[in-house]
């Protein structure tokens, strides 16, 4: 109730004076101007150079402001940021209107300081009201308030120090066990190897015998035949047209004229000529096999 009634009032004086300067700016525009000049001059360059030039208007916006931050304080609206918005406004017109110690005169003097102490005096009833809450906390207290309730929310959602430690031991005894089924499946598996490793290397002898012996038997087969089918697929005259049986020909014809004439040398020249001769026979087996083997489908020989 008392806020009700003290607001308004205190709002009143700055709701007045806001008016008086709105509507009898220039016998205030002096006062402003002196204000910004020493404002210029107190300031460094490039902060003086943002001041307003013009005091008109600059005396205009102050009135303004006294009005409009007044009405809210009175009626209650945004009542700390309208008391602070005219404790803001209040300080160069004390320093205008009510600079005692500039004048001689000794009435004027009396006049101001008693218009500088009100002032004053009313500047402090807004600096109470720009802090006052009405009894509810302030945002300091309300930020530390809420970060203590969150960090005792942390704490009560992380699990406690025999939880913890209840975690760890199972966790403990989790991996103890795993442990020892994997030692006990490693043993198993080493003694299977161990029983059964010498029947593997003998299948695996076995089983290579038996390669090795088809793979022989196929060479030979391949080998004793070969000149037969080389024979066989000149005779027949729509194989021999094929480029794989004539250059399986011509290949087996100079191993044949190369072996021919290795047999005619004697020496050195021989041991060479032979060498010459069995490396275009391997050349014209590759041939011929090859030759088999695209022709073997289409073919019956």
């Amino acid at each position: 109730m008392i806020r009700k009634l003290a607001r308004p009032m205190l709002a009143s004086v700055y709701i007045a004076d806001g008016a008086d300067t709105l509507m009898n700016a220039p016998d205030h525009v002096e006062g402003t101007e002196t204000i910004l000049k020493r404002l210029r001059g107190f300031l460094p360059r490039k902060y003086a150079r943002k001041i307003p030039k013009d005091p008109t208007a600059v005396t205009k916006a102050i009135g303004g402001a006294k009005v409009g931050a007044g009405s809210m304080l009175a009626i209650g609206r945004f009542p700390r940021l309208s008391a602070t918005t005219l404790a803001v406004a209040t300080v160069p017109t004390i320093l205008a209107r009510h600079a005692f110690w500039e004048t001689q005169d000794a009435n004027e003097k009396a006049a101001r300081r008693s218009g500088f102490l009100t002032d004053i005096a009313l500047l402090g009833g807004l600096a109470i009201t720009s802090v006052d809450n009405e009894g509810r906390p302030g945002l300091k207290w309300r930020a530390s308030h809420a970060a203590s309730v969150a960090n005792k929310k942390v704490q009560a959602a992380l699990p406690t120090r025999s939880e913890t430690e209840k975690i760890a031991d199972n966790a403990k005894g989790w991996f103890e066990e795993a442990s020892d089924k994997v030692h006990e499946y490693a043993d198993t598996a080493r003694d299977f190897i161990e029983d059964n490793k010498d029947d593997w290397i003998d299948a695996a002898q076995t089983g290579a015998a038996v390669v090795s012996s088809k793979v022989s038997d196929a060479v030979d087969y391949v080998a004793d035949n070969k000149d037969d089918w080389l024979s066989a697929a000149q005779d027949n005259a729509e194989a021999a047209k094929k480029s794989v049986v004539k250059a399986a020909s011509k290949a087996q014809d100079r191993a044949d004229e190369a072996l021919k004439d290795a047999e005619k040398q004697t020496g050195r020249r021989a041991k060479k000529a032979k060498k010459k001769a069995a490396k275009l026979q391997k050349t014209a087996d590759k041939s011929i096999a090859k030759a088999q083997k695209k022709l073997s489908k289409k073919f019956d020989f």
